[in-house]
């Protein structure tokens, strides 16, 4: 008896697996290759033959960093290379609207693994302020030992001796 009965159940369920409708294109946005230098953002699932915007965004201010134009393939896929300083971040966000529209058809939030560091903004070659900052320490410590070093200052004795005499 309750062998037949989940014969019923699991047959009635495939019977309606079969009968249901296919089920429509899971949509999927990604980051990848993401350095401190920028992020590629890839979809699949978006609209077919269809033009998004896409954006990268700090998700600590809500700040847009970037923003581009994608096209969609016939097949609903896109990828879009961003190049972009995500100087002093941890975590960076993709979202993908329609053009006009402020809801968005799918986002992704990513996480570096360390922050990125803060920028330089000094000279690009630093070769010549490390061999002056090098020859002028160099110079004061060569000075610093001329002027404290021992200049044979003994007392004088007077006379002329050849050994310390003999006082037994």
């Amino acid at each position: 008896m309750r062998w037949r009965r989940a014969a019923t159940i699991g047959l009635t369920a495939l019977a309606l697996m079969a009968l249901a409708p296919a089920a429509s294109a899971i949509t999927y946005v990604g980051l990848h290759d993401l350095t401190c230098g920028g992020a590629t953002t890839e979809g699949t699932g978006m609209p077919k033959d269809a033009s998004l915007e896409v954006a990268l965004v700090d998700p600590a201010s809500d700040r847009t960093l970037t923003r581009g134009r994608v096209d969609t393939s016939a097949s609903g896929t896109f990828e879009w290379r961003a190049r972009v300083s995500l100087s002093g971040m941890r975590e960076v966000r993709a979202v993908v609207r329609r053009p006009g529209q402020d809801r968005p058809v799918a986002w992704v939030e990513h996480s570096l693994a360390r922050s990125c560091p803060l920028a330089t903004t000094g000279p690009n070659d630093r070769t010549l302020p490390l061999i002056g900052v090098g020859l002028s320490s160099l110079t004061l410590g060569v000075l610093v030992l001329i002027a404290f070093a021992y200049q044979g200052r003994h007392a004088v004795v007077g006379g002329r001796h050849l050994a310390a005499p003999d006082r037994r």
